[in-house]
């Protein structure tokens, strides 16, 4: 891909790990945000097939979705357990169809559509055909407290 996706990690004040997302090999911001799944779910719409993990150890580029045999890859490049829970969560969502979550999944949706709404609109290759549900702004307002960037 040769708008290049670059995830890495940092604290807020309250010490809960953000996932910070770039394009460009790091230089436009996408979005940062508490939630892995949300991460996953602008990957996923962007289309993204790669990903750069950078982190204060290191930095290596993985498959997306996160492939099993590239964890402990990952997880050396890792500082502590919050960044693990984190990355383990992401690693998690990346094989995550957000266009076609599981019959139980009621959050898949939410994610995509909470990270599509944040993002740049030309960078959206993948986005639900159907109309937000009802309840969506609500939905949207009450998880914009764990989204950074964009500012909400």
């Amino acid at each position: 891909m040769e708008n290049k996706i670059v995830l890495s990690l940092y604290k807020n004040s309250r010490n809960a790990v953000i996932g910070n997302l770039f394009v460009g090999g790091g230089k436009d911001r996408v979005i940062a945000t508490t939630h892995p799944a949300t991460i996953a779910a602008s990957i996923f719409a962007m289309e993204g097939r790669t990903l750069v993990f950078k982190s204060d150890k290191g930095e290596a580029e993985f498959a997306f979705p996160i492939k099993t045999e590239d964890l402990v890859v990952l997880a050396s490049l890792l500082s502590n357990q919050d960044q693990a829970d984190f990355m383990s969560g992401f690693a998690t969502f990346s094989r995550f169809d957000f266009l076609h979550p599981l019959p139980f999944d009621d959050q898949a949706d939410l994610h995509l559509r909470t990270a599509i709404y944040h993002m740049d609109k030309s960078l959206i290759r993948i986005a639900p055909l159907s109309p937000a549900p009802k309840g969506f702004k609500k939905e949207l307002r009450a998880r914009n407290c764990y989204v950074y960037y964009p500012y909400c």
